[in-house]
């Protein structure tokens, strides 16, 4: 496991307490990439005290104003959400997502993401998520507070010795970045409404690209297979544009 690559995200939080003591978590752990979308006001200055000598976390912190935008330079993301149902993604055992987790960073960026006090997780930011975990409680109360659900993760990342090391002969591969990954997924988007998949009644194209988007999740896009894709609906765009004007002039 690497902890520079592991990035954790709060996303709304209401408590600056909480913010404080999650920085905590962080560097009592030994990770450092703290994470937040739309903090309340003085979140600095009204979690040092939790925070304790964790300031120097809380300083470092990057703050967007969107989930996307906080998850945008990373490749894996995991939501931590006690509520599951319809809509709320794909599941992984809290021992699978914590291996995953180790696995995944070893080879890339990785984002855990966390939701607000009250409400935890909307639907629309653990979309943005490749999967989501829930972490084991009492079914009397299996709700945890935000500091404490970051602890219990960050413990589980440090302690546990999943996955297979990587061996130092094996290639390093490459995987993109969810911006990157919206790129290749654009151009590839673009070659389907040149073959016109987005005409007539069944309009193919939104599932075609939902599709996509789940296999990527699943196993992630190596840089060499992004290449392969934009180079490919390029090749489709400068093929249909080229038969369309042999036909004007045939015509």
């Amino acid at each position: 496991m690497k902890p520079e690559h592991i990035a954790i995200i709060l996303v709304a939080s209401e408590n600056a307490d909480n913010i404080g003591a999650v920085a905590r978590a962080i560097k009592n752990m030994g990770f450092c990439d703290f994470r937040l979308v739309r903090p309340p006001r003085a979140w600095r200055s009204k979690g040092k005290k939790m925070a304790m000598s964790a300031a120097d976390i809380l300083k470092h912190a990057k703050v967007f104003s969107s989930t996307r935008d906080a998850i945008r330079d990373l490749n894996f993301i995991v939501g931590a959400t006690r509520r599951r149902g319809s809509g709320r993604g794909s599941f992984l055992s809290f021992q699978e997502a914590i291996a995953r987790i180790i696995r995944e960073s070893r080879r890339h960026r990785v984002g855990i993401v966390f939701g607000c006090e009250s409400k935890g997780l909307a639907n629309q930011d653990l979309q943005l998520c490749d999967y989501a975990v829930t972490i084991p409680a009492s079914d009397a109360y299996p709700s945890l507070n935000l500091a404490q659900a970051v602890m219990v993760i960050l413990f589980s990342l440090a302690q546990w010795q999943g996955g297979q090391v990587q061996s130092k002969s094996q290639k390093k591969e490459i995987f993109l970045n969810k911006r990157e990954t919206e790129i290749t997924l654009k151009h590839f988007a673009k070659a389907l409404r040149v073959l016109e998949y987005q005409k007539g009644g069944a309009n193919l194209l939104p599932r075609i690209l939902q599709t996509t988007r789940g296999m990527i999740k699943r196993s992630g896009l190596l840089q060499k297979e992004a290449q392969m894709v934009k180079g490919l609906s390029r090749r489709i765009c400068e093929k249909v544009l080229s038969c369309s004007k042999s036909k004007g002039r045939i015509n």
